[in-house]
């Protein structure tokens, strides 16, 4: 496969797992009444396929609580729009409760000994390509931050799936129906330290290398704030940093040299 396939599919695979974090953050205070969140969840990336080109991306929170967390997950199970494997919830005596939903399976599991509940949600598959496999084969798994959806700082999952909200409005707007944008893949996002900046291209320029044809009102690359969450397209015929630098002073952040984040 070429670079540009590799591309695509890293791109592909940090889309999923933004989409995953933003549940279990939007999911946590439901299915646990209310509970407070732990400071970190576990990330780990699966193949589900002999040759590595499917992958599953799975975050485990863990917290202590009491038996009678799972009453409150069952119900909330109802008002996710999730039906519980019922047979699982009945042998294992109302302490594993798994369900589906387009994007996700969702299992939380009770632990009596440590008086702790797990919740683990598990993306969709994710196809990738051979050298996309292979670099998600050697992610070690990881503790990361917790995701908020509430309040700042963001971290970088939780804005990129904002930056992924406005560039689907954006290509609605602007691109060839069978040419839509594409974020860059994690590893080409820059951080500002007040900021994150997401590049994003067509999907054939990822796919094929082809040079990208875009329509006057194109803009460029998308602004996310750590703080505020506030997102926004740059001016793609000003000088990218002036702009950056007129929102950071306008606003009261020191704007530095941006990093590879």
């Amino acid at each position: 496969m070429t670079e540009s396939h590799t591309e695509i599919s890293l791109a592909r695979a940090a889309d999923f797992e933004s989409w995953v974090a933003v549940l279990l953050a939007d999911w946590w205070p439901v299915l646990t009444g209310g509970l407070a969140p732990p400071q970190t969840t576990l990330r780990a990336w699966r193949a589900v396929d002999g040759d590595r080109q499917i992958f599953r991306v799975e975050l485990i929170a863990r917290q202590s609580a009491e038996v009678g967390i799972m009453s409150v997950a069952r119900a909330a199970f109802d008002q996710l729009g999730m039906r519980p494997d019922e047979h699982e919830w009945t042998q294992s005596q109302g302490r594993h409760l798994v369900g589906h939903t387009e994007d996700a399976t969702v299992q939380l599991r009770f632990s009596d000994t440590a008086h702790t509940v797990f919740l683990r949600l598990q993306s969709r598959p994710c196809p990738v390509s051979v050298a996309g496999g292979r670099q998600l084969s050697a992610l070690p798994d990881a503790n990361l931050p917790f995701p908020d959806t509430t309040t700042g700082p963001l971290d970088i999952r939780v804005a990129r799936n904002s930056a992924r909200h406005l560039l689907a409005q954006h290509s609605a707007r602007f691109a060839t129906p069978a040419d839509p944008f594409q974020l860059a893949p994690q590893g080409h996002v820059s951080d500002v330290g007040w900021a994150f900046v997401f590049p994003w291209s067509t999907t054939s320029w990822y796919t094929d290398g082809a040079a990208p044809v875009l329509a006057p009102g194109v803009k460029g690359p998308i602004v996310v704030v750590k703080d505020t969450g506030d997102t926004w397209l740059l001016d793609s015929l000003s000088s990218y940093d002036s702009q950056l630098a007129g929102y950071a002073d306008a606003n009261g952040y020191r704007h530095g040299t941006s990093d590879s984040a």
